[in-house]
């Protein structure tokens, strides 16, 4: 017979030694659920860059997600008033618009910039090019002028060459 100060003295062993490992692995999950938190938003995150306000990249970025977003209002806002004069907003309009954009190189000198801007199609076309995915990119040029403390864009090939070819 166990004296009934043993048998008390086992049994809580047996519950911290039972909820130990419950605890851990609680522990573990939690840990394992807020990594995972964190990584998605990193993940979700990590296409977009933002520039600096009051920069020729962030007036440059501005311009194009309003033509991604076909709000040719805004678009037109950003250029010069010499190219709002040449191209109506309702002139900005791009057919076959591409679906990504990044810039290659930037460079600045004072008051002036210019910006090599890739306009990439990540659509897959089936049967119309049979042997690839068929990713199309082309290159354009911005150039961007700081007028009155305000980065305006002077010259923009895309789409501005469009203007008045309707």
């Amino acid at each position: 017979m166990v004296p009934s100060g043993g048998m008390r003295e086992a049994d809580a062993m047996n519950k911290v030694a039972s909820r130990t490992p419950g605890s851990s692995v609680l522990i573990g999950i939690g840990i394992a659920v807020v990594l995972l938190i964190i990584v998605a938003l990193a993940l979700s995150q990590r296409g977009l860059q933002r520039f600096d306000p009051g920069t020729p990249e962030a007036a440059a970025q501005a311009y194009v997600q309003a033509l991604f977003d076909e709000d040719y209002e805004t678009a037109h806002t950003y250029l010069s008033t010499e190219l709002q004069a040449q191209c109506r907003s309702d002139e900005l309009r791009v057919y076959g618009l591409q679906d990504a954009a990044t810039f290659d190189e930037v460079r600045r000198d004072g008051d002036r910039a210019e910006i090599e801007l890739r306009l990439t199609d990540t659509e897959y076309y089936p049967g119309l090019y049979p042997f690839d995915d068929y990713r199309w990119s082309t290159e354009t040029e911005l150039v961007l002028e700081r007028i009155d403390g305000t980065w305006q864009i002077t010259d923009a090939a895309w789409p501005v060459y469009r203007c008045g070819r309707f």
